[in-house]
């Protein structure tokens, strides 16, 4: 589902406006009427009686909005107070988006008789849109101007004023919840992909029914950032009423669209809301239309979690071990926490223990890629436990690999460039264009690491990191097309931590021959820093795990030594170890 660009210019009118209540069926939202509430809802009512509201001089109305602004993001009783039509709080309920601000909110009002003009403005950190999607901000001058008008000597507002939330507000206004869409055909993926991609979505927490809001996220398809490697399976197909959980299934009512659709596409609908909504129901999916089973040649209207389970890789039914690099030989660490080495991990080749630089081992354990110190240079090494052994580049120097979630193939930075080496014809590499903004290609790539559902990457290119899809043309190079990500600092490494975070390493420019840890949201979203280590110089390596449900510990190399931070910030109390290149798998 295509989304607009953000603009964040002065004297454009947006109407930004949210989701009062989920409706039974179709878009039609019950609205409230100021003193003559139409509304059961007793949540609303609750909300309504504590809003502040409009009074008879229009700035004060204006100020009494944003006071309410404080007490809920929810348009139902916003609108049920500030508005003064049905037709206007429909609206206002209708396509949900919000504002998410840094610092206070400045505010300004003009009066022409009964007619006034409010002028907002702020600094912009992004929005986030009806469907969840959170938009990082590309001008931070933001200003939104909306009409008011008087009625029987009070100020309303002529027009669904914008819902602002301010970035100390943001972690209670929304909950995060990931939402899975199901993989475009292409040569990395295959022409029938059985294959789910995670976005993070946000809810507004003023507003019930998060079930229903889910399944409409799935239904209204991928954003525009993802849509290049994943696709909607039920395009333009609603719902047609709430979505219940009953006897512990998830029960959907489509529209009669719904059963002219594929089998596949309908199995792959089912495998996007059932791993969206994973441990929201303990049974089945079951879709319906018209009250009763949906009907499609070769379709199971009701598909429980074995029929679904195999279309998210990033689910690993085992604590994976994490690995390191000491004196030229990879050994497994028992514990990442843990400040002594204990054996090697050999995979049945010597290749792991004789001049390794660094190294990667795939997540299920069969499949590494070394590079080696050799005469004049490095070179990248690909096998197996089975002791099969295939030399690959070679080159001054080489990055670190990064399996993702396969086997098949391996990406290497390589020279500033960006290398896709398969295990069948390890001789042969392909390079893969990386695509920046503009369409610039981007040669100065020193880090990358790639997704479990293997389509999507991280990347340090220059001074800057970056996050893309991995497409690819039959008979063509794949192609990496990437957007920056905001992140305090120098980047010097990055790593996913699990499927929707980026685990970034930093030079802090304010803090001299220091790193840090970010963990930055790859949707643009609100980034988190900590930690500030003194580097003395060497390299500065960062590892997470990129699984669904990742450990909570952020392995870090700085100046030839293990650090270990906890993901969701702070250090840990463990004593850093001397250690180089310590990794997880993928």
């Amino acid at each position: 589902m295509p989304r607009k660009a953000l603009v964040a210019t002065a004297l454009v009118a947006i109407v930004l406006s949210g989701c009062a209540r989920v409706p039974d069926s179709g878009p039609a939202v019950p609205v409230a009427i100021p003193g003559a509430s139409q509304s059961t809802d007793s949540t609303i009512t609750s909300v309504n009686a504590q809003l502040p509201g409009p009074g008879p001089d229009a700035d004060e109305s204006v100020q009494a909005y944003v006071n309410a602004l404080a007490v809920t993001r929810n348009p139902g009783p916003l609108g049920d107070r500030y508005l003064p039509t049905p037709a206007l709080r429909n609206a206002f309920s209708q396509n949900p988006s919000m504002v998410v601000v840094r610092g206070g909110i400045e505010k300004s009002v003009q009066e022409a008789g009964d007619e006034a003009t409010a002028t907002f403005s702020a600094d912009l950190i992004g929005t986030v849109d009806s469907d969840g999607v959170f938009e990082e901000a590309e001008n931070p001058k933001w200003q939104v101007q909306v009409g008011l008008t008087r009625i029987k000597g009070v100020w309303l507002f002529a027009e669904p004023p914008p819902l602002i939330v301010p970035e100390n507000k943001f972690t209670e206004s929304f909950s995060q919840e990931t939402v899975y869409f199901s993989a475009r055909p292409t040569t990395i993926t295959g022409p029938t992909p059985l294959l789910v991609i995670p976005e993070r979505r946000w809810l507004n927490e003023d507003i019930g029914d998060q079930i229903t809001q889910i399944v409409d996220f799935v239904l209204a398809g991928p954003s525009e950032a993802l849509s290049q490697v994943a696709e909607n399976p039920l395009p333009n197909i609603k719902r047609t009423s709430r979505v219940a959980v009953q006897d512990g299934d998830l029960v959907i009512e489509l529209e009669p669209q719904a059963e002219a659709m594929s089998r596949d596409a309908l199995n792959a609908f089912v495998a996007e809301v059932g791993w969206s909504l994973n441990g929201k129901f303990s049974g089945a999916v079951r879709l319906n239309v018209g009250g009763r089973a949906l009907d499609v040649q070769g379709f199971e209207a009701r598909q429980d979690l074995g029929s679904w389970r195999r279309y998210n890789p990033a689910i690993v039914q085992r604590n994976l071990p994490t690995f390191q690099v000491q004196k030229g030989t990879v050994k497994v660490l028992n514990d990442p926490s843990a400040r002594d080495v204990h054996r090697p991990y050999r995979l049945g080749t010597p290749v792991l223990s004789k001049s390794v630089r660094v190294a990667a081992i795939s997540i299920d354990l069969v499949r590494f890629a070394v590079v080696r110190d050799e005469a004049a240079g490095q070179r990248l090494w690909v096998g197996d436990a089975s002791g099969t052994l295939q030399p690959a580049l070679r080159a001054p120097q080489i990055g670190r690999p990064s399996w993702g979630g396969n086997r098949a193939t391996v990406l290497v930075p390589v020279g500033g460039r960006l290398f896709e080496v398969g295990v069948g014809n390890a001789g042969r590499p392909s390079e893969i264009q990386v695509v920046g903004p503009g369409g610039r290609r981007l040669r100065d790539i020193t880090s990358v690491r790639l997704s479990i559902d293997g389509v999507r990457a991280l990347i340090v290119a220059g001074n800057g990191v970056y996050v893309g899809t991995l497409t690819g043309a039959t008979g063509r190079a794949p192609v990496l097309s990437v957007r920056p990500m905001t992140v305090p600092g120098v980047p010097l490494d990055v790593s996913w931590l699990g499927p929707l975070d980026a685990a970034v390493a930093v030079a802090l420019p304010d803090q001299e021959n220091r790193v840090a840890l970010v963990r930055a949201p790859v949707d643009g979203s609100l980034a988190e820093q900590h930690g500030a280590i003194p580097n003395t110089g060497g390299p500065v390596r960062v590892s997470a795990d990129p699984t669904e449900n990742p450990e909570s510990l952020v392995l870090l190399e700085v100046s030839g030594k293990r650090y270990v931070l906890r993901a969701r910030g702070g250090t840990s109390d463990i004593a850093p170890a001397v250690a180089t290149a310590p990794f997880y798998p993928g």
